[in-house]
């Protein structure tokens, strides 16, 4: 869960069901949770999608921190 849990009340324990706007884009989605960080973005256990990416009823959306180091 990680520091992205703090964008869901506390109850939904990192998960959350969620309703937006037909033809929402992962980019609307983080508008809507309010996250402004660098993430990256798996729809329904596919790879990274961009943030015009849209949105479809009952997507699985998995959100993750982006870290860097060496």
């Amino acid at each position: 869960m990680g520091a992205l849990a703090d964008y869901l009340p506390a109850s939904e324990k990192g998960q959350s069901v969620l309703t937006l706007n037909d033809e929402s884009t992962i980019a609307d989605l983080l508008s809507h949770l309010k996250i402004k960080r660098r993430v990256s973005v798996a729809v329904n256990g596919d790879e990274e999608k961009g943030l015009e990416y849209n949105l479809s009823d009952g997507d699985d959306v998995l959100i993750f921190t982006v870290i860097s180091g060496g």
